[in-house]
């Protein structure tokens, strides 16, 4: 599996059973999934990687970088039942062990009454758009939106939405300052500068878009949008 996501653009350095990436994948050439743990749905644009860490049910954009040991989306745990413990809401064993112990013809004859499953294990949907940067050892909640050009500071912890092109911090995180003027954060938004691939920016000075920004606007304007199309594990397997 890792040999046909490499020659379709996916850099995958999991582990040779790739038990850690669920059918469900989604991928856009090119993209980097390094050692991510990837416990449910998982969309990643083009021009994104993450080096490791937990990732749920969560859709990344295009041009994400996303540092080690980063947590995105996990599952919560059931606060108004008997327990918290998944023992009773997950439909499978939750320990891979031998069966000489007390209670193991029991324990591996369990299986949990689910009828009132509502959808707390596999969590909101988190939604991390395009250019954003999360920093090592951050912590993303469920159904929070980093919105276009955001960045998440180092050992964050993001319980709410955060603006597009503002840089938050700390435990809560906060926004602490925003990348750019208004203006050009208007501007930048408007154009979607990410739906062109690099190449397709090349000879634009990008260091400085507050001077770049018409000759980038034009460019979008007058150029097909990068469509590599979309790399679906299940047609893979």
């Amino acid at each position: 599996m890792k040999a046909k996501l490499y020659e379709r653009g996916v850099e995958c350095f999991l582990g040779s059973g790739m038990t850690s990436l669920p059918i469900n994948s989604v991928f856009e050439a090119p993209c980097s999934i390094k050692w991510m743990q990837i416990i449910g749905r998982c969309s990643i644009g083009a021009f994104s990687y993450a080096v490791s860490g937990h990732y749920n049910n969560v859709t990344i954009g295009r041009y994400v970088s996303i540092g080690e040991e980063v947590s995105v989306g996990r599952g919560n745990h059931p606060v108004q039942w008997l327990s918290t413990s998944p023992f009773f809401y997950i439909g499978d064993k939750m320990f891979s062990t031998g069966g000489d112990f007390s209670g193991s013809d029991q324990y591996n004859q369990f299986r949990p009454d689910t009828t009132s499953y509502n959808g707390f294990f596999a969590g909101a949907e988190t939604i991390i758009e395009n250019d954003v940067w999360i920093g090592h050892r951050a912590y993303i909640s469920p159904g929070v939106k980093i919105a276009n050009g955001a960045i998440v500071g180092a050992e964050s912890v993001v319980t709410k939405d955060v603006p597009a092109y503002s840089i938050v911090v700390g435990n809560p995180a906060r926004v602490v300052k925003t990348r750019f003027a208004p203006e050009l954060v208007e501007r930048l938004l408007a154009s979607r500068w990410w739906t062109l691939a690099p190449w397709q920016l090349a000879g634009i000075d990008l260091s400085r878009p507050e001077v770049s920004i018409d000759e980038i606007e034009r460019r979008v304007s007058n150029t097909p949008m990068y469509d590599p199309g979309k790399i679906h594990l299940s047609d893979l397997i």
